[in-house]
């Protein structure tokens, strides 16, 4: 999915323990997305942070070069019939796991499901704000 965005990424997921966020080919894929003739923008909604900021260490090196193209936030809680993690690339390309302990779900480029997952990304979004386990106190 990765591979395929231009303009922008959104990722949703609980943690992103069970994810390759900060595999090298991750970063390189992130890497090529943020240094393109049109850079993309990504957009990570997390419920709890602890693992992006103790484990990785190459996501926050992009984001600390980054930091005008990507922007993490933390959400409390996600709401019932929320609980799922998706991706969504440029609006049309989708791919989702139904509930976050289910490992099966699915990937496509249905309007209608991209639609909803949008719209349910906005929801959390707003409600959400930056983790203070990201902060950098740059002392």
């Amino acid at each position: 999915m990765l591979r395929i965005a231009q303009r922008e990424l959104i990722l949703c997921e609980r943690d992103y323990c069970e994810s390759d966020i900060d595999s090298r080919a991750c970063h390189d894929a992130l890497w090529a997305f943020f240094t393109a003739p049109s850079p993309g923008r990504l957009k990570i909604l997390v419920q709890n942070a602890d693992f992006l900021a103790t484990r990785c260490p190459r996501l926050l090196q992009l984001r600390d070069r980054f930091s005008h193209l990507i922007e993490i936030r933390q959400v409390t809680t996600f709401s019932y019939g929320q609980e799922k993690g998706f991706v969504i690339a440029d609006r049309q390309f989708f791919m989702q796991r139904h509930h976050f302990s289910h490992f099966r779900g699915e990937t496509g480029e249905n309007p209608h499901v991209v639609a909803n997952l949008q719209h349910d990304f906005a929801l959390l979004w707003e409600q959400a704000s930056p983790a203070d386990s990201l902060l950098r106190l740059y002392l």
